[in-house]
């Protein structure tokens, strides 16, 4: 019987694991590294342990202080969740010789599953169907030997144009390259087995052929000690941002009843091949033609489970923690069934319109819709700090409903209407996603954010109408707060003036751009005027407003507007989208402007590697140095081409988002 549990991650996944631990009576441990001692994974458990270590990003990578947190708070068990150490053979079995319960899969099993190159092989020899593989040298992952004409090139090119560049170990998205021609490919592979290295200790990459318009389908297994292993029905993950999903469901829309039963038989097989125990999932993909070919077996719960958990209404953290208790599997396992339908999306904290830009910061807000039929997994709360270090993850919604079009319907419903203030977030990206007729239609596959511009879909919600009544919102808030902490004359409005004829302005930028909102209060306190960018606005009407929330009816219509101000920025949330809106400095601070051909950090992080030095000619587009953040490397490239006049930064560089990184002066065509 376990009795404590150490759980040896962090964020949502930590949270979601206490809460079936403690449901079944087992005290929890959390861990936590610096920049995450305020988080709520700590205080929802029993007792927390500090990781030290210089690097906040590796603490939860060390399994001596793992095992030695376990042994010095008495816990019996250790449950790894998802990415860290959860597929390490090493922390497994460190776990085992401490005398501690690892709630996984055994070592052994791990560590045949923990390289691709290893899995395939293993998965080819067991009769499942796998691509074609290509693996790669240590010395050609560096660049060497991988030119246009070399080797490997030769080798790629029989896999077929374009070729993905994948890490061994690993997974989400990591490690991944695309390359469509032998000219691309000594980079891609430096780069590849860098991020690998970064995000894994393994560098090791292999070449396989990139498979045009697949779906990325998934089989839920779950095995016990006792030799028998069950299949709980597919996912459908294909829609992916970086090679990593973003939308996931079950069950899926492309699946009938008898590929269902033969990705099942797969899916056992493959189990059943290596020895499975515990929760574990088995990949494939479901090729244009029907075929499906082996991805890879991830030896641990999944971050998209909650699908698989809303349509057979098993708990699989609980049937986890049996299994390590040594139970079989129960009838409710062996005897499951699907009702209705699950969806899943990862709202992130990145801006899918900067090219997944990472967002980082203090969320001011964040709250969601609950209600029948929606579940929401969060490693996050209001007041929670969004650092660099980790992946951008913020939670996970999940609606579930008797239909597909239902849970879609309800889930985008419940993120329009959440309220997330800090930071970006993809949040309108995944809205449009779920309204989206393809999508409604099932029409979906690896492919749909390559053939729908991200930029389009994660554009700001509100229209630039929509924007325009939120500015106003915002503007007429601010005057009622000061209103409210006026030491004298509190009766009278903000900016009341003894000529009627005047307006008070205030100017916002927006994610649509600039609103200059103008406006006037009688006498007696009644809005009497309304100006937008300078345009009488006689159709919007004051119904009721305080510094938190503004009722306008516009044209004869009401609206409510939420609003929240923190320093210069409001956020507004409404019937018709949210907006965030940022008042503009009306005299900026000297020195305040960079000169032109200025490129800053978009974003904190560690810079990995600068391309160019004072004196290079770039062209525009060319990659100038890369920033690590969120364990992803973020590309900064030139605007204009031109002459680099000045370098900043070199690799190993801490940089802060805003730091000058390069200047490029712009060389006029003669």
């Amino acid at each position: 019987m376990i009795e404590k549990l150490l759980i040896a991650n962090r964020g949502e996944i930590a949270r979601r694991i206490m809460r079936s631990a403690h449901d079944m009576g087992i005290a929890c441990v959390a861990v936590y590294s610096d920049p995450d001692a305020s988080m709520p994974h700590v205080s929802d458990a029993d007792v927390a342990v500090r990781l030290p270590g210089a690097a906040p990003a590796d603490t939860y990578l060390r399994a001596d202080l793992l095992v030695e947190a376990a042994l010095r708070t008495g816990a019996d068990a250790v449950h790894p969740g998802y990415g860290f150490l959860s597929e390490h053979a090493d922390f497994a079995r460190a776990c085992e010789q401490a005398g501690l319960t690892f709630v996984g899969p055994p070592a052994e099993v791990i560590e045949a599953m923990g390289s691709k190159l290893a899995a395939k092989a293993t998965m080819e020899r067991a009769g499942v169907p796998v691509l074609p593989t290509v693996e790669v040298a240590v010395s050609e992952a560096a660049g060497a030997g991988a030119g246009e004409d070399g080797e490997l090139a030769r080798r790629a090119a029989e896999l077929g144009w374009p070729v993905l560049v994948k890490a061994s170990a690993g997974g989400g998205g990591r490690g991944m390259r695309v390359v469509t021609g032998p000219e691309g490919l000594g980079e891609a592979l430096v780069s590849a087995a860098r991020e690998a290295t970064s995000a894994f200790g393994d560098g090791t990459v292999f070449l396989e052929p990139y498979v045009i318009r697949p779906r990325h389908i998934e089989v839920q297994i779950l095995g016990d000690v006792h030799g028998t292993v069950v299949h709980l029905f597919e996912r459908e993950c294909s829609i992916q941002r970086r090679h990593q999903k973003i939308v996931e469901e079950s069950p899926s829309p492309a699946v009938d009843a008898e590929l269902r039963a033969t990705l099942g038989v797969a899916a056992v097989t493959a189990a059943k091949a290596i020895g499975y125990v515990n929760a574990g999932t088995v990949e494939f993909l479901l090729l244009p033609d029907g075929r499906l070919a082996f991805l890879e077996v991830n030896t641990r719960l999944q971050v998209e489970h909650p699908v698989t958990e809303m349509v057979t209404g098993l708990d699989l953290v609980r049937q986890q923690l049996l299994v390590a208790e040594g139970r079989p599997l129960s009838a409710n396992v062996l005897q499951a069934a699907v009702s209705g339908h699950a969806i899943e999306v990862r709202l992130y904290a990145e801006d899918p319109t900067q090219q997944w830009r990472p967002s980082a910061g203090r969320l001011h807000r964040f709250s969601s819709p609950e209600g029948p039929g929606l579940r929401i997994d969060s490693g996050v709360t209001t007041g929670s700090e969004v650092s660099t270090h980790y992946d951008p993850m913020l939670a996970k919604v999940i609606a579930h409903g008797p239909t597909r079009l239902e849970a879609a319907r309800r889930l985008a419903s419940a993120l329009a209407r959440a309220e997330i203030h800090g930071i970006t977030t993809n949040r309108d990206l995944l809205v449009r996603i779920l309204r989206h007729p393809e999508f409604l239609a099932g029409d979906i596959d690896t492919g749909f954010l390559e053939r729908h511009d991200p930029a389009e879909l994660g554009a700001p919600s509100a229209s630039p109408e929509v924007e325009q009544r939120h500015a106003v919102a915002a503007a007429l808030a601010a005057q009622a707060a000061r209103r409210d902490q006026a030491g004298v004359l509190a009766r009278m409005p903000s900016g009341w003036r003894n000529n009627p004829a005047d307006l008070q302005h205030v100017s916002f930028t927006g994610g649509r751009g600039q609103v200059e909102v103008g406006y006037r209060f009688d006498r007696a306190g009644r809005l009497s005027a309304v100006t937008v960018d300078g345009a009488e606005r006689p159709d919007i009407e004051l119904v009721q407003c305080d510094h938190e929330a503004v009722v306008l009816a516009i044209g004869g219509v009401a609206r409510r507007y939420g609003v929240h101000r923190v320093g210069p920025v409001s956020w507004v949330d409404g019937p018709d989208g949210s907006s965030s809106l940022e008042e503009v400095e009306r005299f900026p601070a000297p020195g305040s402007q960079l000169a032109a051909g200025s490129l800053v950090a978009p974003l904190p992080g560690t810079v990995v590697g600068v391309r160019v030095a004072a004196g290079s000619t770039v062209a525009a587009g060319d990659v100038l140095l890369a920033i690590e953040a969120m364990k992803m490397e973020h590309e900064v490239r030139s605007p204009l081409a031109g002459l680099v006049s000045e370098v900043h930064v070199a690799a190993g560089d801490q940089v802060d988002a805003g730091r000058l990184l390069v200047v490029v002066d712009e060389v006029q065509e003669p």
